[in-house]
């Protein structure tokens, strides 16, 4: 399966590693045309408001509204994906959620965690993470939390977690449970 990384701004070599090593082929998203090569895609993390301000530019906001391909975001990926913010900034709006950016505060604020993904245990890596604020719609599912923090959510095609399973070693499992449970193929 050719999984896309939107590659404009963000953690996007780490993703690709954890693509192959489930088995599938990362194709690197830098143009609109891009989108066409894949089956689904991941946004990373990043800075939200600059990558937001790109996705405009180089019209991904307007293209993934439409597509309707499964998304899976990664931190600046789950605050690309909601409908608010408490900041002004670009947003795709296609899930019925709104973000507390940088919940946890500070780079120096980072920590690793065990927490539940959907009651499997995984390492949480979070970097200035946001959290869930507010669940707008009864079809929003929270798969993850952080204490009492909401860190992961699904709403049909779509999938937002708060931290980076891409700089864990257990982290690929949360690619398949977005492959299984969001796309809908049987890994």
């Amino acid at each position: 399966m050719d999984i896309g990384i939107l590659g404009i701004q963000g953690d996007i070599d780490e993703h690709e590693k954890m693509v192959r090593r489930i088995g599938h082929n990362p194709i690197r998203v830098r143009t609109v045309e891009d989108l066409s090569k894949v089956e689904a895609l991941i946004i990373p993390g990043g800075e939200s408001t600059t990558m937001g301000k790109l996705m405009e530019k180089y019209g991904f906001m307007e293209a993934l509204r439409n597509l309707n391909i499964p998304i899976l975001g990664t931190c600046a990926g789950m605050v690309l994906l909601s409908k608010g913010t408490e900041k002004k900034q670009p947003l795709l709006k296609l899930m019925n959620i709104t973000i507390k950016r940088n919940a946890y505060g500070s780079q120096r604020e980072s920590f690793e965690k065990e927490i539940y993904l959907d009651g499997e245990k995984i390492n949480g890596v979070f970097i200035r993470a946001p959290v869930v604020d507010r669940i707008l719609s009864d079809n929003v599912e929270i798969i993850a939390k952080e204490g009492n923090n909401i860190v992961g959510v699904k709403e049909g095609r779509y999938m937002a977690i708060a931290f980076h399973p891409e700089l864990s070693d257990e982290g690929h499992r949360v690619y398949k449970y977005f492959i299984n449970k969001v796309m809908g193929c049987k890994y």
